[in-house]
């Protein structure tokens, strides 16, 4: 989808005009070199409708700049958003991709609008109002459209038009009061990781230390007051069912984690009294 940073600060200036053109609120997105995410709020119709737009821009932009065009069977998932935790939970994947994928922390990814969560600095990232360009050059090229755009929306020369501009802050700051409350199920919810990941079809990762901590969380909850090396072997075949179907680990990682042959892990997970046998 994105080959250069020029493709990407057009796609940051198209989430903008999504606003424009439909009756949606954008909350959060991301943009990845293959995909995009984005937590908003519309009717179906409306949702589907922009989410028409963006790929024939994408395209013709691919086209233009001398890629082959997206698929035509490129294609989306709409997941309604059912409560107020399940936003949050969307919030936390959508900001931790650019970690999954091994691209940068969250506040220093300059193509989505993680940046703008309990952060000071994008208070000083500026750009030329709209007001001050040429409304059938300058800002037309920037844009790809004739569509009227806010005379304070701000275009930075690199980075297309900057989020703060249309992106919607009063959810986040009511679900995610506390920075420490945002930071800290960034890095440590990895349930909800893994759940978010699988209803969207996406591989979650994790690092050996995410590995170790997510099996010390678990043996925590499962079996209060004991650590991994002191539970009994009943006990680790209750917990290498938790890691595999929780969390989808490999049976040679939960061997790593909880120090035991593999054998004995695909034994666990395969038995009547343990694993898969007994569902």
């Amino acid at each position: 989808m994105f080959y250069s940073n020029e493709q990407f600060a057009y796609g940051m200036t198209l989430i903008g005009l999504l606003t424009l053109r439909f009756a949606v609120i954008i909350y959060d997105f991301v943009l990845m070199d293959n995909h995009i995410h984005l937590l908003l709020s519309g009717t179906g119709a409306e949702c589907v409708r922009a989410f028409d737009y963006l790929r024939r821009k994408i395209s013709a932009r691919l086209v233009k700049d001398g890629y082959a065009p997206l698929p035509k069977d490129y294609f989306f998932k709409l997941t309604p958003v059912k409560d107020e935790e399940q936003m949050r939970v969307n919030y936390l994947y959508i900001d931790r991709n650019v970690l999954e994928r091994g691209s940068c922390t969250p506040f220093g990814y300059p193509w989505g609008a993680a940046y703008l969560h309990h952060s000071f600095w994008s208070k000083y990232l500026t750009g030329e109002k709209a007001e001050t360009l040429c409304k059938y050059t300058e800002l037309e090229k920037i844009t790809g459209s004739r569509i009227s755009i806010p005379s304070e929306w701000r275009f930075h020369p690199e980075l297309g038009l900057l989020p703060d501009c249309f992106i919607d802050k009063t959810l986040f700051a009511r679900l995610f009061p506390d920075p420490k409350m945002y930071l800290t199920r960034l890095v440590k919810d990895y349930e909800a990781f893994v759940r978010l990941g699988k209803s969207l079809e996406e591989e979650v990762e994790f690092t050996p230390e995410e590995i170790r901590d997510l099996v010390h969380q678990s043996a925590l909850e499962l079996f209060p007051g004991k650590t991994v090396r002191s539970l009994t072997n009943h006990e680790k075949g209750r917990l290498c069912v938790v890691l595999d179907d929780q969390f989808q680990l490999t049976s040679l990682q939960i061997a790593d984690a909880l120090h035991m042959q593999e054998y004995l892990v695909k034994q666990f997970l395969s038995s009547k009294d343990y694993g898969k046998k007994k569902h």
